[in-house]
């Protein structure tokens, strides 16, 4: 696929999310109009008491643009192939790039921070340790 494939099936993911969060806000409403009973209450809130419009109309666009980010990101390298991988990871974007900002690689290498070198950890270059015991901890 295309990077720009990517891009509007991403996108679509994300405003999908926006979607759901609206839709879970009506039924919240939807419920709160009627008894345990099911009838409909006499007095009624209105829907606008439920669904904050100002803030799903930025979140759409926002939801969007990190959706096709993300997709086009993990699309055009490789990491994942097809449509519904593109919805996917555009829907599940805000917590795939949150993760990817918190591998400590990948911060210093955004913020153009060298970090810490292997030399200084005492670690060989690549090497992850499993368990503690292999930085010298106790396990």
């Amino acid at each position: 696929m295309a990077w720009w494939q990517y891009s509007i099936l991403g996108a679509a993911g994300g405003v999908l999310v926006e979607a759901l969060a609206l839709f879970n806000s009506v039924t919240i409403w939807q419920k709160s109009r009627r008894t345990p009973t099911g009838k409909l209450k006499a007095a009624r809130l209105s829907w606008k008491a439920y669904v904050d419009v100002l803030s799903h109309a930025w979140l759409i666009p926002i939801r969007a643009l990190l959706g096709a980010a993300a997709a086009v990101l993990l699309g055009s390298t490789g990491q994942i192939s097809g449509a519904y991988a593109a919805v996917a990871f555009g829907f599940a974007a805000p917590t795939i790039l949150a993760q990817l900002g918190s591998v400590t690689a990948v911060a210093h290498a955004a913020s153009g921070d060298a970090g810490t070198s292997g030399a200084e950890t005492g670690q060989q270059p690549g090497h992850w340790a499993a368990d503690p015991a292999e930085e010298g901890g106790t396990a």
